[in-house]
């Protein structure tokens, strides 16, 4: 797979080997008809006049016709251009959720117990109830969460409730047909790819753990001067998303310490091999 970069480089070479067709045809001409180092490598090495009046070097097949070396480099730059589109597509399916870890979190909360309020869905996940009401209502607006009136929620599932209680006068929310084919998505290997590039510190902390082996949170928030509570949300949904995992490893520094921090992540199988693919971009 060639790179952005590449793909223009090769796209003006196509454009200039077609543009100076007669000359380059001439050169491949003299070229198989001369000794030279050229038929140790296979290749003629030219300098061509661009069709912007530059010059660029251009490596040209000695056994193929000019029209073909210029169809090959079109062809690796369609090539190119399906996979960018393709890799588009997969990541706008995550464009409508806020890159925020609790956001993650909410969503697998709610797929568990099929409706919620604020509220109550903070108490589950240890996170701010405001912070939890404002993703909430953005997340109701962008389509992945829909609102439910409260007679029609029965928590049959939430363990911290008895079952079909219902509180009144709560704004309940629910995965919409949208957050369940986003929660689908993440289950499939291209969704965790995204999740890394979607969540910039969480593809950090897996770096790291794949690195340095099992770690705690509240280590990782203090050694980056990061809020604890953020780091601990993003250790969480890296876990939920199934490219982290709980463990019983040591410190990275060997030292001891505090029940707090006796929580330790490492990566999953899955979590270093989409950590391989996203570094290969």
């Amino acid at each position: 797979m060639v790179s952005r970069s590449e793909s223009e480089r090769l796209k003006l070479e196509a454009d200039t080997i077609m543009t100076r067709y007669q000359k380059v045809e001439q050169a491949l001409e003299r070229a198989r008809n001369e000794d030279g180092e050229h038929w140790e490598t296979g290749e003629l090495e030219m300098t061509l006049e661009t069709p912007n009046g530059e010059e660029i070097d251009v490596a040209l097949d000695l056994h193929t016709n000019p029209a073909r070396s210029a169809q090959a480099r079109y062809d690796q730059v369609a090539e190119h251009e399906a996979e960018q589109e393709r890799r588009q597509q997969i990541a706008d399916q995550l464009d409508p959720l806020p890159a925020d870890p609790v956001a993650y979190l909410i969503c697998y909360h709610l797929d568990a117990v099929e409706g919620n309020y604020p509220k109550s869905i903070a108490g589950h996940l240890d996170a701010e109830r405001s912070q939890v009401r404002t993703l909430c209502k953005e997340m109701e607006q962008l389509g992945l969460l829909e609102r439910v009136e409260s007679g029609t929620v029965k928590q049959r599932r939430v363990k911290a409730k008895m079952a079909n209680e219902v509180r009144q006068h709560h704004t309940y929310y629910r995965l919409s047909r949208d957050g369940d084919h986003l929660l689908r998505f993440l289950s499939e290997r291209e969704g965790k790819v995204n999740v890394l590039r979607h969540l910039p510190d969480g593809n950090a902390i897996v770096q790291r753990l794949s690195r340095t082996g099992p770690d705690a949170p509240r280590t990782t928030a203090a050694e980056w001067e990061m809020e604890f509570e953020y780091v601990r949300h993003l250790y969480r949904t890296l876990r939920r998303v199934g490219l982290v995992t709980q463990c019983d490893g040591e410190p990275i520094d060997g030292e001891a310490r505090s029940a707090m921090d006796r929580t330790y992540y490492a990566t999953t199988e899955t979590g270093d091999d989409v950590l391989e693919a996203v570094g290969s971009e």
